[in-house]
């Protein structure tokens, strides 16, 4: 009785295992103090990304996306398969109990080979108490290591909630961006039609020259051309953002006309708050934890294992006397040790293999906070050279109408060309597409800051309203 309260409470004591602590101080890149790229000062607010556009119907989206899509759906199922898993291979912490129930017929012949003896039948109840003692932790290594792969796990799901929330952002604002392109080319095309007419009507009076004529038409067919093009990407932006939010392509969705306005920087934080935020990172480390206590595991893999087996039951001829505890009780208890002494180098591999796998996992642990840091820089200076390129996009834009109405008005009066005319318009064309162009782009570059910051969402996740 002693020997199985000692077991008990050896039970309860490895029972109580924790994940590996941070594994930050591995981590061999130097981490500045600051940025390199000038950024506002303050710390980063993960929650609020979503707001910084005041756009109800982006969060509308973005909760749709994240109840329908199946990117999503599968990151959540493998999130509970890596739980299932975390649990099963823990349970080699505990003890295992098991009950059996056997009946057994016999029958023999008799000395002289003539005659058989009569049957032989009995019954039996047994339980069977089996457990590894781990002096050396080296179960307890390998469930910590298993718990590391299911914060992991958890940590990848965050990450691609929060790529699949950019992504829905990033496909709505290209989906409104290529509607805006089609109604300008809509605009354009219809524009070119109606100065067509005044050409040749123009040139049946003399006025204009059959140049002129000739000019005007390829330009309208030209238009009529890019409106096609334009429709197309329309339909394909619409599209990809229908599949994001788990809907069939039908070109349904209606987007918005306008793009939102941008008020404002974004503090960055400092980069060391970065490494201990954004979810890939916290994935790298984590498997980075995993994969050391697997080195621990397999360096105890050579020295001995002692294991407890206990059997109690009963057996009888008679089938109701098999819950008689007392007069028909059989029992064994067997403590084993075992020293592994030769198995042609197997263990020696793994505990090679299981330093590699280490080795590797603090290099990719690495490489991700750099391609982070990278990732942040990049974004940070995306948002200056955006700002500027917008404001000088929106100069061109204005000129250049103003130059359009400027030549149409000269060549109603005779004082300029039409190819003078023709240039003022397609200058004024491009203009407009680059300032639509680079107002999605700003947002874009926006959202790649946000989800390089590691930002989180301000609303609750639709899956825990209902």
């Amino acid at each position: 009785m002693k020997q199985f309260v000692v077991v008990f409470l050896s039970t309860l004591i490895a029972g109580c295992v924790s994940p590996p602590q941070s594994k930050v101080s591995k981590l061999a890149v130097e981490t500045p103090g600051q940025w390199s790229t000038p950024s506002d000062s303050g710390d980063f607010v993960p929650q609020s990304w979503t707001a910084d556009f005041s756009d109800p119907q982006l969060e509308a989206i973005i909760r749709e996306a994240l109840r329908h899509n199946f990117n999503l759906q599968a990151a959540e199922a493998r999130l509970a398969a890596a739980s299932a898993t975390a649990i099963s291979n823990g349970s080699g912490i505990w003890p295992s109990l098991n009950l059996s129930g056997n009946q057994n017929k016999s029958r023999r012949s008799a000395a002289s080979g003539i005659q058989q003896t009569a049957v032989n039948e009995t019954f039996g109840l047994n339980a069977r108490f089996n457990w590894e003692i781990d002096l050396w932790g080296k179960v307890r290594n390998g469930y910590k290591g298993d718990l590391a792969d299911l914060q992991a796990a958890e940590a990848d799901y965050y990450a691609s909630r929060l790529s699949i929330a950019g992504r829905v952002a990033q496909a709505w604002y290209s989906a409104i961006e290529a509607n805006q392109q089609l109604d300008l080319a809509e605009r354009t095309l219809e524009a070119f039609e109606q100065s067509q007419q005044v050409v040749e009507d123009n040139f049946k009076r003399g006025i204009a020259r059959a140049l002129d004529v000739r000019l005007i038409r390829a330009n309208v067919a030209s238009n009529r051309s890019t409106y096609q093009q334009r429709l197309r990407q329309r339909d394909s932006a619409i599209r990809l953002l229908e599949t994001l939010l788990g809907r069939y392509p039908a070109r349904e969705l209606e987007v918005a006309s306008e793009l939102p306005s941008l008020n404002g920087s974004v503090p960055a934080g400092l980069p060391s708050d970065l490494i201990l935020r954004r979810p890939d990172v916290l994935a790298a480390e984590r498997r980075l934890a995993a994969s050391e206590q697997r080195k621990f595991e397999s360096s105890k893999s050579r020295i001995p294992s002692f294991n407890i087996t206990a059997n109690r039951g009963t057996s009888s001829r008679e089938f109701d006397e098999i819950f008689d505890l007392m007069d028909n009780r059989v029992w064994s208890q067997v403590f084993n040790l075992t020293q592994p002494l030769f198995q042609g180098r197997r263990l020696a591999a793994n505990y090679k293999r299981s330093v590699a796998n280490y080795e590797q996992s603090v290099a990719n642990f690495g490489n991700t906070v750099l391609m982070a840091f990278r990732e942040v820089e990049n974004a940070l200076t995306a948002q200056v050279s955006y700002e500027s390129d917008y404001e000088a996009q929106r100069v061109a834009a204005e000129e250049s109408i103003a130059a359009e109405e400027l030549a149409w008005e000269e060549y109603g009066r005779g004082l300029a060309n039409i190819t003078t005319v023709l240039d003022a318009v397609r200058r004024s064309i491009n203009a407009q597409r680059s300032l639509i162009q680079v107002s999605n782009q700003r947002l874009q570059s926006r959202i790649d800051l946000y989800l390089a910051l590691g930002g989180g969402f301000d609303f609750e996740d639709p899956a825990a309203e209902n």
